[in-house]
């Protein structure tokens, strides 16, 4: 099945992934400026350690050390900025897929990147989702920080495999030329 983007002509579709990235770049920069006071002995990764806590007593773990450190504000304006964030690598995402693919000549598999990382940036909804109820209610009862790893676990599998596509197929497209 095409992805959404595939419609967009191949030379703006290459314009728009240029711009996307330097979004993306500018808005990686701006995450980690966030997330700086989120990291601590129980999240060296800072949200990515909540993320991929697993089990409501690691998670505890975490919101415990961020209250005791003042961070929680940042944990809640990290989650909502990520909303945002989620978007914009999403797109960025999908949208080098796709181009790869035009220039490649090929359809099928840069449509299976560019649905996987319309589908990660869905699983990442469904994450913060799960992750702001914690926050917000400052507890992890069960099942909600294993729905948030297996959540996240799906979104990183699914966007490692279509920067792959992006990353190898770039390379081919670069080597052709």
């Amino acid at each position: 099945m095409a992805h959404p983007l595939r419609s967009i002509e191949p030379r703006l579709l290459g314009s728009l992934t240029i711009r996307l990235g330097g979004l993306l770049v500018f808005a990686t920069a701006l995450m980690m400026f966030v997330d700086v006071p989120l990291q601590g002995e129980s999240s060296p990764s800072g949200i990515v350690s909540f993320e991929l806590a697993g089990t409501p007593h690691r998670a505890l773990q975490i919101l415990l050390e961020w209250k005791s450190r003042g961070a929680m504000g940042n944990a809640k304006l990290s989650l909502i900025v990520d909303f945002v964030y989620l978007m914009i690598y999403g797109l960025f995402f999908a949208s080098l897929a796709v181009w790869v693919g035009f220039r490649l000549d090929e359809t099928t598999w840069s449509a299976r990147a560019a649905w996987a990382a319309t589908y990660a940036a869905g699983f990442d909804v469904l994450e913060n989702g799960v992750l702001l109820y914690e926050v917000l209610r400052f507890t992890s009862p069960s099942p909600f920080p294993q729905l948030a790893t297996a959540f996240a676990a799906a979104k990183f599998a699914l966007l490692i495999f279509s920067a792959l596509y992006g990353a190898i197929g770039g390379i081919t497209v670069l080597r052709r030329r």
